[in-house]
């Protein structure tokens, strides 16, 4: 498994490893953006903006499984549920819809879905031929 790292910035400072999850999660909390830099593993540093399809991930929905017998959320079945042993084949599910949060210089917590609207268009469609880049 890729494990992630996260330049903050005091360029000599980073944060990790993450997950991949972690990282998805991070992009949507805003902590990560276009411009931030990171590596995976022992690579150079890059900006978040060339990880190929990190920013689209980050809006797709997401599945959270919950036990039938005790609700506790779990992984993926088929899996025993780690607190009544449950064998469980077939989860609860909750679908979570996912958005991008925008951090300002000062730290609070601002939506600009305008600016990733345009960025999602931008890598959808391109301009010179109208054709999607799927």
């Amino acid at each position: 498994m890729t494990n992630w790292f996260v330049q903050s910035s005091g360029a000599d400072e980073e944060t990790g490893p993450y997950r991949p999850s972690e990282l998805l999660d991070l992009v949507r909390s805003g902590d990560v953006t276009p411009e931030s830099m990171l590596r995976k593993d022992d690579s150079g540093w890059f900006a978040a903006a060339d990880v190929g399809g990190l920013f689209e991930a980050a809006m797709r929905p997401t599945i959270r499984y919950f036990c039938p017998n005790c609700h506790l959320e779990i992984s993926e079945p088929p899996i025993n549920c780690p607190k009544c042993d449950f064998n469980v084949i077939r989860a609860d599910t909750e679908i979570r819809e996912n958005s991008i949060a925008s951090r300002d210089s000062k730290g609070a917590t601002e939506s600009r879905p305008s600016s990733v609207k345009n960025w999602l268009n931008r890598k959808k469609i391109d301009p010179r031929s109208g054709n999607s880049r799927r």
